[in-house]
């Protein structure tokens, strides 16, 4: 399957139980730690998107998205935790069949 730039892939969501309303401890940012240049993550939101272009399946199947998240916007003195995502490429029909030679020549006696 031919995926486009910019293709939402998956959304991870992480808690945190600390009061939202006492500065930025329970305010949460994702980064990628393992996937890129294939994959990114909407800092705030979780969104995981294609950022190389025209993955294909025939290419490779199957790729590994490590995502941090971190608390108190990732400001020194706050917990992180991480979680993997498996992105599997579906196979579509993108590929149409050639041949090898235009053109055969057979003599037959």
């Amino acid at each position: 399957m031919l995926m486009d730039l910019g293709t939402t892939v998956a959304q991870v969501t992480a808690t945190d139980a600390d009061d939202p309303m006492f500065g930025n401890n329970a305010k949460l940012i994702y980064s990628i730690l393992q996937g890129e240049p294939y994959f990114s993550v909407e800092p705030k939101t979780g969104i995981i998107v294609t950022s190389w272009p025209n993955m294909d399946r025939e290419a490779r199947e199957q790729y590994l998205v490590v995502v941090q998240v971190k608390d108190k916007l990732g400001l020194s003195g706050g917990y992180s935790a991480t979680t993997t995502v498996t992105v599997s490429l579906s196979d579509v029909n993108d590929n149409g069949p050639i041949f090898q030679h235009q053109m055969v020549n057979e003599s037959m006696s």
